[in-house]
């Protein structure tokens, strides 16, 4: 159910909602910081741009949100103390991107689309601002903000605060030849002088010591380098 981004705008407000956050691999955040929006996967495919696959993207299909764009109200990395199974680039965006620029009326999901088989349209989407202002918790991973009448595109060259990218740390033993979270902070940074974004810094995630990031990178090297690097492992997406 569409809400008014104005209305949905106060409310987060209210709540507290300093950022719109959205993760994803290396790859895929340099698309949308060249292009100077967060692009929806069925509109960077339709452009035939390279993409990280996703688990999700076989149910985005069959419930008609493949063209639209996603976003988090948290950091859910740093309130999960793991890594974000999108991918280690956090980009988060200025709420104030709601009522300055036309984005459309605003959808949020009650539950993540993984569990919306044998469910109502309405178990799914808050379906008014009152319910919304009643029931929105700010960090409930299941409640995501959704830009359904964007177009597939949502521009932040304006809007975007700042950069966070996971540092996997991985070990002497890889020998890549160099440094994985060099090479991914290079690419972004290009990137975002290719799109025009100024004066955003990318930040290295400071994590908890309870945080089992670098572990779960370190143990599962195949996934972390189709986050950051694919071409390391000769992986293609």
């Amino acid at each position: 159910m569409e809400l008014n981004s104005k209305k949905v705008y106060e409310i987060f407000h209210e709540k507290g909602i300093e950022s719109l956050n959205h993760a994803n691999s290396v790859i895929t955040s340099c698309q949308f910081l060249r292009y100077g929006s967060l692009i929806s996967r069925g509109v960077i495919e339709r452009k035939k741009w390279r993409q990280t696959t996703q688990m999700s993207d076989s149910l985005d299909k069959e419930f008609s949100i493949w063209n639209d764009v996603f976003v988090d109200s948290v950091d859910i990395h740093e309130r999960a103390n793991r890594e974000n199974a999108y991918g280690p680039v956090l980009i988060k965006i200025d709420p104030k991107i709601l009522v300055d620029q036309y984005v459309g009326n605003i959808w949020v999901t009650k539950s993540n689309p993984t569990k919306w088989n044998n469910t109502s349209v309405e178990q799914r989407w808050f379906q008014s601002v009152e319910e919304l202002k009643n029931d929105f918790s700010k960090g409930t991973f299941d409640q995501m903000i959704v830009f359904r009448h964007s177009g597939g595109e949502l521009p932040i060259v304006n809007y975007v605060k700042e950069i966070i990218l996971d540092d996997p740390k991985l070990e002497p033993k890889l020998k890549y030849g160099f440094d994985v979270y060099s090479l991914a902070f290079g690419a972004l940074r290009s990137a975002l002088e290719e799109g025009g974004i100024e004066d955003v810094k990318i930040k290295k995630r400071v994590c908890s010591t309870s945080c089992k990031c670098s572990e779960s990178y370190q143990k599962d090297v195949k996934n972390m380098a189709r986050m950051y690097a694919p071409w390391l492992l000769k992986i293609k997406d």
